[in-house]
Formats: structure tokens, sequence, C-alpha cells
């Protein structure tokens, strides 16, 4: 009996030994899939009812394994996510957009995402995104969509603002952050029920940079609570020259040359007048001659030098207003 006993407690310690184990691979897990999101939660503040609101949780493989996004759920209905790359090698970017469903529910909502990784290791990630929606303003469009601009030129586009309760509510003042929007605000137009109109002119400025952006509008009313009401405002700058967000080559080996190309491109013909790149490894064969669009082969020798690497390149060129783009070169090398 007490040889019984003494096996039994032997296995229970072994066992909770095996229970510690799977305990720290899972908290170590969740931890590395932590660090590569430098955001885990979004309010989306008070929005319009049919506003199209969303967010994107940008995260980056920040390791040498390939990276997979295999599932993403929500805890609510009023929150749709979708996985934007869902297989990322090393330094590459993806995104978890975050729809918030003003079209479905109205009043205060939260909800917790969850995001599923299967690659390089089993691991979680939960973010939260929570907002209010008002039913008693609606917008049209639901979100003020500049498209692709011109970087210099500028663009207006309007939006309808409906309010339905009591006459009395008005708009006292719009702002937003960004400093290359500007807004005219019409006057208030009552139609009768309790029912307030207003049409906005939003312009963006020719001062604005190159790149995608993302912002909001904030409407302020004479309401007690719940005053500030936000409209997103998306769109994209095209500057003079484009380029590749970034260029893979992938997994190569110490003894083992990797060769490609950088596409380059604009409006115009122009020339490529210098390539600029830190790292001795890459050697660039620039086209000659004058032209709209132009491929950059390039070389890439490793060393002694193991390790993944992300290395920017700059292109200098003879397109006006600042034609000077930059790119980044993302790899990995091993022994083998």
């Amino acid at each position: 009996m007490i040889h019984f006993f003494a096996r039994f407690a032997t296995c229970c310690i072994v066992f909770s030994m095996l229970l510690l184990h799977v305990d720290t691979r899972s908290v170590s897990a969740q931890e590395w899939v932590r660090d590569m999101f430098p955001v885990k939660d979004h309010d989306f503040g008070i929005v319009p009812r049919g506003a199209k609101a969303e967010y994107a949780f940008e995260f980056t493989n920040k390791y040498q394994e390939d990276l997979h996004v295999s599932d993403v759920r929500s805890s609510c209905g009023c929150t749709l996510p979708r996985i934007e790359n869902a297989d990322l090698k090393t330094y590459q970017k993806g995104a978890i957009i975050c729809e918030f469903n003003t079209r479905s529910f109205v009043g205060g909502k939260s909800a917790v995402v969850t995001v599923v990784f299967d690659r390089p290791y089993y691991g979680e990630m939960q973010l939260t995104v929570k907002g209010n929606i008002r039913s008693d303003i609606v917008t049209e469009p639901g979100e003020i969509q500049f498209g692709e601009v011109e970087q210099g030129a500028e663009k207006t586009t309007s939006v309808q603002v409906t309010y339905a309760g009591r006459s009395q509510w008005e708009i006292s003042d719009v702002r937003s952050a960004n400093s290359n929007l500007g807004v005219v605000l019409g006057d208030a137009k009552k139609t009768g029920g309790g029912r307030v109109e207003y049409t906005m002119q939003v312009r963006l400025k020719d001062t604005a940079p190159a790149g995608d952006f993302s912002d909001q509008i904030v409407l302020v009313t004479n309401d007690r609570q719940f005053n500030l009401v936000t409209i997103p405002v998306r769109g994209s700058i095209l500057p003079p020259l484009v380029l590749p967000t970034s260029v893979e080559l992938g997994t190569t080996s110490l003894t083992k040359e990797v060769t490609g190309r950088i596409f380059v491109k604009g409006k115009v013909p122009f020339e490529i007048t210098k390539i600029e790149c830190e790292d001795s490894r890459f050697e660039f064969t620039p086209s000659a001659g004058s032209k709209a669009a132009h491929f950059i082969p390039l070389k890439f020798t490793p060393s002694e030098k193991e390790g993944a690497f992300r290395q920017k390149v700059t292109i200098h060129t003879t397109l006006p207003n600042d034609g000077v783009g930059s790119t980044f070169i993302s790899g990995n090398v091993v022994a083998q």
C-alpha cells in the first residue's frame, strides 16, 4: 500500500511539472505575439449611424521565421474584423482591420477581437475596440473619402449632416488635428419636426504630404452629453516618384548571391541621379536615360553576417518637387 501511494505521489508531481511547463510556454507565446502590436486598443468615440468607421491594428513580423495569421474573430457583431496580409516574412507588415458596424447597432458598444497565429508558433492576441453610435445623427456619405490625389494638388468634397430630435440642435464648431484639412460649414437648415441639416465643404490642402492618411473631423454640437461626433477622413497622396513599400529577397545562405529589381515610376520621364544605401553588401545598377518607368537591378552578396536584415534604399531623380523616394529591402541570411 505504501509503495502504491509513493508511485501515485510521484505521478502527481510529474504531472504538475508538465502543467507548469505548458503554462510557461503559453505565457511566453502570448508575449511574442504582443510584442508585434504597438497599439492594442482603439476608441472610435462618438460616430453617426451609417458612418464608415474602421481602424487598422498594424503589426510587424520581428522574427526570422515566417508568420501566418490563421483566424480572427470578434466577441460582438458590432465589430467586423478582417486580416490584411496573413502571411508575413521577416520585417513585413500586416494589419487587422476592425470595422465598427454603425448600420446595424446603436448606442455604446465594445468588442474583443482575437487574432490567432499558427506559425511560427501558436499564439493569440486580444485587441479591444469601443465606441458610441448615435442614431439621431446621419452623415452622407458615411466617410469622407478623397481617394488618390496628386501631391501638390487640392481637392474638395461635400458632406451632408442630418439630425433628427430637437429643433434647437446645432453644430457650434468643426475641428481636426490634421492641419492639411479645411472645413467650411454651411448654415443650418431646419425642415420641421426637429430635423436639422448642414452641408459641409471639406478641403484637402495642397500642403498634404505624400502617403496614405486616415484621420477624422470632429463636430462640436450643443448637446449636453456626447457633444463630440467624429467623421472618418481618408485618402492617399501620390508622390511624384512611386516605389514599392518594400522588396523581399527571401532567405539565402552565406555563400549564395541574390538578385532582384526595384520598379520606380513617375508621371513624366525622369533620370535617376543617385542611389543611397548604407549596407555595402548591396550593389545597384541604375538604368540610363530619361523615361517614366525604371527597373533598377540589384545584387546582394552575403558576407559573414547571419540573420535577418532590413535596409533602407533612397533613390534620387531629376523630378521636381522633391523627386526623392525610398524603399526597404529585407531578407534573411542563414549558414546553409
